[in-house]
């Protein structure tokens, strides 16, 4: 994702979808931008399930734990320092998974940008912990691929609800199917939805 895609994204948008005018602000957006292999995971990871600000907060205090945010870093973490940096247990294992795989070879953040989406999407899903929101995240804001569309996410779903003037949010099958004519910028409408969203 960078600023070129973004402009040619909103332009596609615009034409295929009209009423997306009203959610083109008329200042920069922080684009969804995480870093990519360990961190990036871990980031999104911590984000999970919870708010923004209970999501930041938690990822500075995890962060400020490690010399370098890596899988060998946070595997020497006590499960004590990183409940009292608010990691929930199941995280602090998915996250440990995770690292496992990453140090032992089994898994390597790497070949994903070698993979197309849906291949990588299914390979990061064999990771305990990582669902397909997870995954299509970490393609958007760790790899910067422009097509991503996260349909389980709410935030999304409640942008496509104002969007389309709909009375409830739509289903993950109706999201993928609102969608259909925003190919191949999918990913520039969830960051303008998001950011719509957090306003």
């Amino acid at each position: 994702m960078n600023q070129n895609i973004f402009q040619d994204g909103i332009k596609h948008l615009l034409t295929v979808e009209p009423e997306f005018k009203r959610f083109v602000p008329d200042h920069d957006i922080d684009f969804f931008l995480r870093p990519d292999g360990f961190a990036g995971i871990c980031a999104l990871i911590i984000e999970q399930q919870i708010s923004v600000a209970a999501a930041n907060s938690i990822k500075t205090k995890v962060f400020l734990l490690m010399n370098e945010v890596c899988a060998k870093d946070f595997l020497n973490l006590s499960d004590n320092d990183l409940r009292k940096a608010g990691l929930s247990r199941p995280k602090i294992n998915y996250l440990k998974g995770v690292a496992d795989q990453e140090l032992s070879g089994k898994f390597d953040f790497k070949d994903l940008e070698k993979m197309e989406d849906v291949e990588a999407q299914k390979y990061m899903c064999q990771l305990k912990g990582i669902g397909t929101w997870t995954a299509d995240c970490y393609l958007m804001a760790c790899l910067g691929r422009q097509d991503i569309w996260p349909v389980g996410d709410i935030g999304l779903q409640e942008g496509v609800r104002r969007l389309k003037n709909l009375k409830e949010r739509p289903s993950v099958e109706d999201m993928t199917f609102l969608a259909r004519d925003w190919r191949p910028f999918r990913s520039v409408a969830a960051n303008l939805l998001w950011a719509d969203y957090d306003d």
